[in-house]
């Protein structure tokens, strides 16, 4: 019996270091494998290994696909992390739809055509999709096509501006969680994907006017927002949600600056702010939560660089930034050597062209991982041939 569990052992190690979809295969050898493959144990070790690896970078491109002023469409491409210098090129017109990218289930493409879906967040292989009209939340994972439908929250607020949603994992509880804060209703739930159910939190003390950046940053177990309070609190600051204790906290900002996004850089928590008009700003908390610990990382001329830049750390501390010059959208990669980026000079090196045809363009980190496999409540989303299902 021994050399039995001995062999099946080895033989999930093997399944380990094999990618998601072959996994997902395996598991309609028999009853046995279905249910081995989508244990707690395997996923977690599955999610340790692949958090070892250089995450991929997910694209959203608006881009034009005619001359009308409202005609575009938004595309998702998948990068990998070794890969930034094969970015796609700009294509012009419709063949820019040629390019290789993420295919969403048919259950969301209807969200997809409006180009009112937007990702709240990127956590280990889980997307937390919202459609911006009606507020339907899912969290979909793209390696394996898994996908959970969120019910709504408690509260539907009558202005969609008021409402901030966050998505997080609580490695405590080992559960994912979404969080949805009403501003108008002052309300805060918590969705816990383990349990299925929202539940009403203590909202922050005082009230919110609305996000200055709607879309959070998790870092450290802790959502950030920078927020606009009313008065007569301080200027904007960073408000804190932490996943675990579902404790709300913030960070201020030692002066008034317009954040324009928040990252990390060297596993520090970082932002980029734009007060002049004339630069964007670097500044890195060098202590988490101590506000007298921002500093000045490096500083870039802004008369190059378009109003949606977007800022992306992706491994080590690299920062991945794109801004848009005369030329079209570039994209630069940071990192701490001066083979990189020199703060003394200010010089840049390895810089990437990315020119993807449109005016708006956000990024989030991706791993792959076997996320939602073992949920009941979750649909699997396929293709055969040239028809896509939901189960």
């Amino acid at each position: 019996m021994s050399g039995i569990n001995d062999y099946c052992d080895l033989m999930l190690e093997i399944f380990e270091r094999l990618p998601p979809k072959s996994i997902i295969r395996f598991r309609s050898i028999s009853k046995y494998w279905h249910s081995r493959l989508a244990t707690p144990e395997l996923i977690r070790n599955y999610r340790l290994r692949c958090s070892k690896n250089p995450p991929k970078l997910l694209i959203r491109s608006r881009c034009v696909i005619s001359g009308g002023k409202y005609d575009y469409k938004d595309i998702y491409t998948l990068h990998s992390g070794d890969q930034f210098d094969q970015l796609p090129l700009h294509i012009p017109g419709n063949r820019y739809l040629s390019i290789p990218k993420v295919e969403f289930p048919c259950s969301l493409m209807t969200m997809l055509s409006r180009n009112r879906v937007s990702v709240v967040g990127s956590c280990n292989g889980i997307l937390c999709l919202r459609d911006d009209d009606d507020d339907n939340i899912s969290l979909w994972n793209l390696s394996i096509w898994r996908r959970v439908r969120v019910p709504s929250p408690p509260f539907i607020s009558p202005l969609k501006s008021s409402m901030a949603v966050g998505f997080g994992f609580d490695p405590i509880t080992d559960d994912y969680k979404i969080v949805a804060i009403d501003f108008e209703e002052h309300k805060t739930f918590v969705y816990s994907l383990k349990n299925e159910y929202w539940s009403e939190v203590p909202s922050p003390s005082y009230r919110l006017l609305y996000m200055s950046i709607s879309k959070p940053y998790f870092f450290n177990e802790i959502l950030h927002w920078v927020v606009v309070p009313q008065d007569p609190h301080p200027s904007r600051f960073i408000l804190t949600f932490n996943v675990s204790s579902h404790v709300f906290g913030r960070i201020l900002f030692p002066e008034h600056w317009i954040v324009r996004q928040l990252t990390t850089i060297n596993g520090c928590l970082a932002l980029v702010s734009s007060e002049d008009g004339d630069s964007w700003k670097i500044r890195v908390m060098g202590e988490y939560g101590k506000t007298e610990s921002w500093s000045l990382l490096f500083e870039l001329k802004r008369d190059a660089f378009h109003w949606s830049a977007a800022f992306q750390r992706i491994t080590n501390g690299d920062l991945l930034a794109c801004y848009k010059g005369t030329n079209g959208d570039l994209l630069v990669l940071y990192g701490g050597s001066k083979e990189v980026y020199n703060p003394q000079t200010r010089l840049l090196t390895k810089v990437f062209e990315y020119r993807p045809n449109g005016y708006k363009l956000e990024m989030d980190t991706y791993v792959e991982s076997l996320e939602l496999v073992d949920k009941e409540s979750a649909t699997t989303c396929g293709k055969t041939g040239w028809a896509c299902y939901d189960c």
